[in-house]
């Protein structure tokens, strides 16, 4: 199943897995982020391939795919902003 957007509920609960709970990720082809900015935006892993990430907008999927450096996804620069979206929350959680 495709997601577009979160629900105010599932960021939050994206956040308290995050924040709270210090849910660790590991980034895999198929997994959902998010942002830690006031929005309900939704963002998927397309790929991992050569050290790099790609990356899509949950709302246009395959229009637009971005290109990151693998090492610092979750760690250098803008990485430490981006929120895994586990699939529990996605499914369960409205």
């Amino acid at each position: 199943m495709q997601f577009e957007k979160l629900t105010e509920q599932q960021k939050l609960h994206s956040l308290a897995a995050r924040f709270y709970q210090e849910l660790e990720w590991v980034p895999k082809e198929g997994d959902y982020y998010t942002t830690s900015r006031a929005d309900l935006e939704l963002y998927r892993v397309v790929d991992i391939k050569d050290g790099k990430v790609f990356t899509e907008y949950c709302t246009n999927p395959g229009l637009n795919i971005a290109e990151w450096d693998q090492s610092e996804f979750t760690t250098g620069g803008f990485g430490p902003k981006r929120v895994y979206v586990p699939d529990w929350i996605l499914e369960k959680i409205n």
